[in-house]
């Protein structure tokens, strides 16, 4: 009926759903990350007078600034995890 090819592959396609999910999930909070920057220079000339120029440019820094450090917290929430994992299977063999 079924054979251990079919519940791999089953599995396999388990997976993939789940890790797409997951992609689209932090791509969704880039694109947020991403027009709270576009936004930030608007906030900054209007409410606190900033003399900033609004163009093109600035908000593409801005942008960049925002998806740059969104991928830095990123990243160091991932080697935050696996620390703790590993000082976790340290922890645990010496009691």
């Amino acid at each position: 009926m079924f054979n251990l090819e079919l519940l791999a592959l089953i599995g396999l396609l388990f997976i993939f759903i789940y890790l797409v999910y997951l992609g689209i999930k932090i791509l969704l909070r880039f694109v947020i990350i991403a027009f709270a920057s576009a936004l930030f220079p608007f906030i900054l000339v209007k409410l606190f007078g900033v003399d900033i120029p609004l163009n093109l440019s600035t908000i593409l820094i801005f942008v960049y600034l925002g998806i740059l450090g969104y991928s830095i917290y990123l990243g160091l929430s991932i080697i935050e995890k696996i620390i703790k994992f590993v000082f976790g299977i340290f922890r645990s063999r010496k009691k």
